[in-house]
């Protein structure tokens, strides 16, 4: 049972505590049988037929925080699953389609600032649609006052239905909403459910959080280092294929960004989990794996200079910020060049081929043949855990206040690999410690990777003034150049910033509790 705050459309108006319980029907049409289990009269009250659209992220942002984001005609608003009855927040009136759309395309108000909470720099893309019949219904006791409210949903598509109802009491009347929540408890054509959202998408042919981008993998502690390693390429061979086509629809950009990782980590796969698999294959596919990692990076880097937009602006002065209009209308026309690239490598033969080939390759008995691949997946975990652990505490000792950049990149390369081997077999291990091992491992690669992000920034726009800038127009290139100088101050001295905060990260990740741990799980 639910105890819910039931909200008002007017602002201002302070809202009532209700209690609800909501039921699934075996009938499916369910009419008939509130009638036979509400022996009170019933008053019906209202009936609304309406479409009702469901939209999410891709990677299910809303869904993972307990919301659904529902659009009933032009009403939007935002659901807590939990409860399925009530707006979390005021509705707002939107006649248009919302897919496509972002948080910052909202009406400024709760709405949107949870939106930018859920969402960050994901699309609301349309996840279900159904259509339902609401029928509303007082139940009146001798008095003719109502005790008890019933909301009779009918849902359907695709020719599947699923009828519920909701009781809700009204306050001064809780005993009645008791003894009716009792009687339903006790017979057997209704039930309670606390799974109609995802009932309702599975109506529609949908499976709430179906994707991650995260590696859930669950792998055998029996497992050989082969299987425990095709397992884990499988499934990011599934994360790539699943990205496709937001990529070539250009739904959003972390489309690209998840792709980029999964190649990323197949490579970091076959290259530190070494003698699992036939080393011929190895070298075939990481060479190709190589190529398509390389066809996204240009993509990639103007997405992350684009998302910037507003943050570079407002590190200068009001006065020079028009001066960065050339240099992102230039990123945006490249960028569409770029996205057209893109999507003709997915659409290559060659690309097709890498993903069928790889594909058949994990399943079949090509991928035997390593000399360690009936080693156990756990046992070989440990030790390259434990060797790239200690890699990065030589490294990272070594580097002091005059070490070159170089060394801070190369560091934080390896932060990757090690970030990777504690993800690909985190099931493995006890979480709790696992966890800890990879949140003391997050906090030295957001320094490391702040630091690379601010370099490579630098760096893109001192080829801009180098490049492109001597041959524009002269009264663009003064504000221009004025900005771009104003911006790659502010980003150097954000980076020497950071880099005086490394010390302070890696004295964290090498502190005695993060060794031991290592110790413990690995040595």
């Amino acid at each position: 049972m639910t105890v819910t705050k039931m909200r008002s459309s007017h602002i201002g108006v302070r809202p009532m505590i209700t209690r609800s319980e909501t039921y699934v029907l075996s009938e499916p049409h369910g009419r008939d049988v509130v009638e036979q289990l509400a022996l009170e009269r019933l008053l019906p009250v209202s009936e609304i037929v309406k479409t009702v659209r469901y939209f999410d992220t891709f990677d299910w942002r809303l869904y993972q925080k307990g919301l659904a984001l529902i659009q009933a005609g032009n009403a939007v608003y935002l659901q807590r699953i939990s409860d399925g009855e009530y707006p979390l927040q005021d509705q707002i009136e939107m006649k248009q389609h919302i897919e496509g759309r972002f948080w910052w395309m909202f009406p400024e108000g709760e709405l949107r600032d949870t939106l930018r909470s859920a969402l960050s720099v994901r699309a609301l893309l349309l996840r279900a649609q159904v259509r339902q019949k609401v029928c509303g219904f007082g139940v009146l006791n001798a008095d003719e006052k109502t005790v008890v409210r019933l909301f009779l949903t009918h849902t359907s598509a695709e020719n599947r239905h699923v009828a519920t109802l909701a009781l809700r009491s009204v306050r001064g009347y809780e005993r009645d909403f008791e003894n009716l929540r009792r009687r339903f408890r006790k017979l057997d054509v209704a039930h309670v459910a606390e799974d109609v959202f995802e009932r309702v998408m599975n109506l529609a042919g949908c499976v709430p959080g179906d994707y991650s981008s995260k590696l859930n993998l669950n792998l055998n502690h029996e497992a050989s280092g082969r299987e425990a390693t095709c397992e884990i390429l499988k499934c990011l061979h599934d994360v790539m294929r699943q990205n496709e086509t937001g990529i070539r629809a250009d739904w959003d950009t972390e489309f690209l960004h998840d792709f980029r990782v999964a190649i990323r980590r197949t490579r970091s796969a076959l290259t530190q989990i070494k003698g699992v698999l036939s080393e011929d294959a190895v070298a075939h596919f990481k060479d190709a794996f190589r190529q398509l990692g390389r066809s996204t990076n240009r993509l990639r880097d103007l997405d992350v200079y684009l998302l910037e937009e507003e943050a570079y602006r407002a590190m200068l002065p009001q006065s020079l910020q028009p001066g960065l209009d050339a240099v992102f209308s230039r990123l945006k026309s490249e960028r569409r060049r770029a996205l057209s690239d893109m999507v003709q490598v997915l659409d290559k033969p060659e690309y097709l081929n890498l993903m069928d080939s790889w594909a058949t390759f994990l399943r079949g008995e090509q991928s035997r043949g390593g000399k360690d691949s009936a080693v156990p997946a756990i046992a070989l975990a440990q030790k390259f855990i434990f060797k790239r652990f200690k890699q990065i505490l030589k490294k990272g000792q070594a580097i002091g206040d005059h070490t070159p950049d170089e060394a801070l990149h190369d560091l934080r390369i390896d932060c990757k690999k090690l970030r990777y081997l504690l993800e690909f077999f985190a099931s493995l291990f006890p979480k709790d410690k696992m966890g800890k091992l990879i949140g003391y491992m997050k906090k030295l690669q957001d320094n490391l990777g702040d630091f690379n992000d601010l370099s490579v920034q630098q760096q893109e726009l001192m080829a801009y003034l180098n490049e492109v800038l001597p041959r524009s127009r002269r009264a663009d290139r003064l504000l221009c150049a004025a900005a771009i100088g104003g911006l790659i101050a502010r980003l150097h001295d954000r980076q020497q910033a950071v880099r005086r905060e490394f010390a302070s990260a890696f004295a964290t990740f090498s502190g005695k509790k993060n060794v031991r741990l290592y110790r413990d799980l690995f040595r």
